[in-house]
């Protein structure tokens, strides 16, 4: 079997068995293939099977370097190197190469970048806006702020809310998060309404079909979600960083800072590990920090 194909069976696996999410795989596909382009330079030829089961350490920091060079940040270098190793550890549960090599190579050390919350006021007034495009059909405007409404009092990733099927909306959905992972999402009165406003005046039979929806009726894409919310950025006076997941940062950044516990915004956020949720608790001691600053009476003095 070729590299392709086996890099491709990865992907597959990575997709069906893992679910992991599209924008995953098609980051860990052109990390592949960045990883391929450089071992063709490498080697002066189509890379095969026995020039990977060859590779040494020096050939994986050799292509880190070679990513640096190209101004790679170490955010995604760290990425890609994850990608790799986790090619590698396919191939070596098929018996094809040893991961000694590899697993010597050590993760580039990243900054730490705090996820970041949108004001709360800022996105309660920008999800009682009446109109988001003032062009938009009715419908597309009741879907928006359903959609907006939905990841604000969820903390849903957008392909989660994205992947929703109309006949599973109730005051409880069961998500199908990364990694085959379920859990039980809770929906606010005002979620639901907004749900069912949509619904209501959706052009479409949403029956058995996607909850949201195009403009043709077919299932909404993330990325269709993203480019609406960069030109919403500069109509509605959103922070230069909002986007979909920043809701999700919202959620839980809101729900922390008004005491809610480490434990529950895991389980609400579909973490599998405590750690991933820790850095809305480096948010929330940095808010407290702010304030701490502009209210001791030292501090004005």
């Amino acid at each position: 079997m070729v590299l392709a194909d086996l890099a491709q069976n990865w992907l597959d696996e990575l997709t069906n068995q893992r679910c992991y999410s599209d924008c995953t795989i098609a980051a860990y596909k052109n990390d592949f293939l960045n990883f391929q382009q450089f071992l063709m330079r490498h080697f002066n030829g189509d890379p095969s099977i026995q020039t990977i089961q060859d590779l040494k350490t020096s050939d994986f920091r050799a292509w880190l370097s070679f990513r640096i060079s190209n101004d790679m940040t170490a955010r995604s270098n760290a990425r890609a190197l994850s990608a790799i190793k986790s090619f590698f550890n396919y191939l070596a549960k098929n018996n094809l190469v040893d991961l000694k090599a590899i697993n010597s190579v050590k993760r580039p050390k990243l900054s730490s970048l705090l996820p970041k919350p949108i004001n709360e006021n800022v996105i309660i007034n920008f999800l009682n806006l009446e109109r988001f495009f003032d062009k938009d059909p009715e419908w597309i405007t009741r879907r928006d702020r359903a959609l907006y409404t939905l990841l604000y009092c969820t903390g849903l990733r957008i392909n989660e809310a994205l992947n929703i099927k109309t006949k599973d909306v109730d005051s409880e959905i069961k998500i199908h998060g990364k990694g085959k992972k379920d859990r039980i999402v809770l929906l606010l009165p005002i979620a639901l309404k907004r749900i069912e406003q949509y619904i209501a005046i959706c052009p479409y039979d949403l029956r058995e079909y996607f909850l949201f929806v195009g403009i043709r009726g077919k299932k909404l894409l993330a990325s269709k979600v993203d480019n609406q919310l960069q030109k919403l950025r500069l109509l509605h006076n959103l922070p230069d960083y909002a986007s979909a997941h920043s809701f999700r940062h919202s959620f839980a950044t809101h729900l922390m800072q008004k005491g809610a516990d480490l434990r529950s915004v895991q389980e609400l956020l579909g973490h599998e590990s405590l750690s991933s949720t820790q850095i809305y608790t480096d948010i929330d001691d940095y808010s407290l920090l702010k304030i701490y600053e502009t209210t001791h009476p030292l501090e004005k003095s």
